[in-house]
């Protein structure tokens, strides 16, 4: 089941899935160089009230991404470990 990296709650993390291809060649390469590249792990660490820009954490850097950006970032849960304890 994926979701837009939008809708990840605060503190979660997910693994990019795919970039949309409704983003534009030159957001979609950008994003790519910022390491949202697919199998690439993310987690919200910033999100403001107000639909204000949400702050991602991804190839250990964050990053403020406006919506209509983060929603055609595709994400997929992380799976649990068999072996959690």
């Amino acid at each position: 089941m994926s979701q837009p990296l939008w809708a990840l709650p605060r503190g979660q993390r997910a693994r990019v899935r795919d970039l949309s291809d409704a983003l534009p060649a030159a957001q979609a390469q950008r994003l790519r160089e910022l390491g949202f590249l697919p199998g690439a792990i993310v987690e919200c660490v910033h999100r403001p009230a107000f639909g204000a820009p949400r702050v991602y954490a991804v190839a250990g850097a964050c990053f403020s991404l406006e919506r209509e950006i983060a929603r055609r970032i595709y994400t997929e849960p992380l799976e649990e470990s068999a072996h959690a304890s």
